[in-house]
């Protein structure tokens, strides 16, 4: 079941669910038979033209999978289209109040990852920022597909439902610095303001770099703060999701109520 380039992969019954939530249009199931009745029952009531369904023993499954596979149900599904980032950012500017007056939403936290190249690192930071309440995620103009395979399996599919643009270069910084937003580069700097002594803005967008190197000069010159995590322990460093993870938690989860 090979994907071509209009369609995606979904490994899994919680994907396909996810998938369907998210207004996805499914082209082709293979699944086992003890999975048949739940598929057949959660396509049931939908219109359009139905999927092609293939009942299939677990060893054939997981050939087509190309690895030993336990879950059931593969999926192709139609790729959604990608978000431009004039339209991503268009959600975050002024609309009109039903007084009739100017009225945004103030706060709102974006993560930015220009310079990601390791898909499993990526469906962590998308799983994370859907998790912390961040508003989008914003990629570099390469990296890895927020849809392919690894990064759907690894996010739980977090990146169907969190908003995601690519960011064409360091001045992509500037479309969200003219809607009120502030930018921190997260950095291995002592010189940096530590990250538990920092007020955050109403607007933030929290930059981070790739695994290896870390944030790269240009992409640090475009944004006004610079942040860092201290360590102890004799660690000089964390893997770049991990650290997403916390940055978003202390700058935007931690300072706002959880739903109830």
């Amino acid at each position: 079941m090979n994907a071509a380039a209009d369609l995606i992969t979904l490994e899994g019954a919680f994907l396909v669910e996810r998938a369907l939530r998210a207004g996805l249009e499914l082209t082709r199931v293979a699944c086992v038979g003890a999975r048949e009745d739940w598929i057949r029952g959660l396509l049931g009531g939908r219109g359009g033209m139905p999927p092609e369904i293939e009942v299939l023993p677990e060893r054939e499954l997981a050939a087509i999978a190309g690895y030993p596979f336990h879950r059931g149900v593969l999926a192709l599904a139609r790729r959604p289209a990608e978000t431009p980032l004039a339209e991503l950012a268009g959600r975050f500017s002024c609309v009109a109040a039903k007084d009739g007056a100017a009225e945004a939403r103030t706060r709102a936290t974006l993560l930015a990852v220009p310079e990601l190249r390791d898909p499993e690192n990526l469906g962590s930071i998308f799983r994370s920022a859907a998790a912390l309440g961040c508003d989008a995620l914003l990629l570099g103009p390469g990296g890895p597909d927020p849809l392919s395979r690894r990064v759907l399996r690894v996010s739980m599919g977090a990146s169907l439902d969190l908003p995601w643009a690519r960011l064409g270069g360091p001045s992509g910084l500037a479309v969200f610095e003219n809607l009120g937003f502030r930018s921190a580069a997260c950095v291995l700097d002592p010189e940096a303001r530590d990250l538990r002594g920092y007020s955050r803005p109403p607007r933030l967008v929290i930059v981070l770099g790739d695994e290896a190197s870390g944030l790269s000069s240009g992409w640090m010159e475009a944004c006004e703060d610079r942040l860092t995590l201290p360590m102890q322990g004799g660690t000089d460093s964390l893997n770049v999701a991990v650290a997403a993870a916390l940055f978003a938690f202390v700058l935007n989860l931690s300072a706002k109520p959880i739903p109830k």
